[in-house]
């Protein structure tokens, strides 16, 4: 079967339903660039590849993707569209990269993203176990069709900084996808990664993708 559609901007917006987003972003904030197949950003001072042919998403094409997500997990459920709309304001999609166009023939087009929360008024999430925790309350009460939501999260080093690791499944059309969630607190923001794949192969690509990561 060929399925089109990939659920990363899905993946984005549960993200934003932690509610313990700060006050928008700050005056030195930085959404980073891309430059010679490397993605750098000043503000958390890190940089990650972004393999050669792999397409990187305009503005445009994430809003796409986050009004998509909106409507696939809120549902008809207006409370969850408010709290949807009010968190966005806190929410900077970083970077997203898919490993083919949309819309191209595969079984599955991996991808992996990077965001950046603002909980600079939310004293409480210190770490990126803490945004979790809030984070997996809302998965479970949204209209996505999870099979798998990690209780337990796992340390991984990434770039020389820990980063906490949360797993999830997802059932769409016949198809399971997987998807690994990366946080850590830093700067006054949650950074979040997250990889989107359906089998090992495409897991260890994007793993090494993100292995990349350098801290400066």
């Amino acid at each position: 079967m060929k399925t089109k559609l990939n659920l990363s901007g899905i993946t984005m917006l549960i993200l934003l339903l932690s509610a313990c987003g700060g006050d928008k972003m700050p005056k030195s904030f930085d959404y980073g660039n891309v430059e010679n197949n490397v993605y750098s950003n000043s503000y958390f001072g890190f940089t990650v590849d972004v393999p050669e042919q792999w397409i990187v998403q305009s503005k445009e094409q994430n809003e796409q993707l986050m009004n998509l997500g909106k409507e696939m997990i809120a549902g008809d459920d207006k409370s969850m569209k408010a709290v949807l709309n009010a968190s966005e304001v806190n929410v900077a999609n970083l970077l997203t990269v898919f490993k083919y166009e949309l819309g191209s023939p595969v079984d599955y087009n991996p991808s992996y993203m990077l965001i950046g929360e603002n909980v600079m008024k939310a004293p409480g999430v210190k770490t990126g176990s803490d945004y979790f925790f809030n984070a997996r309350r809302i998965m479970q009460q949204s209209q996505t069709p999870y099979k798998h939501i990690d209780e337990e999260y796992t340390l991984k080093n990434l770039g020389g900084k820990d980063f906490y690791v949360m797993n999830t499944e997802i059932e769409y059309m016949g198809v399971s996808i997987y998807q690994a969630y990366y946080s850590r607190i830093d700067n006054g923001f949650a950074l979040i990664m997250i990889i989107s794949y359906t089998t090992d192969d495409e897991k260890d690509e994007l793993e090494n993708v993100i292995g990349s990561l350098s801290f400066q």
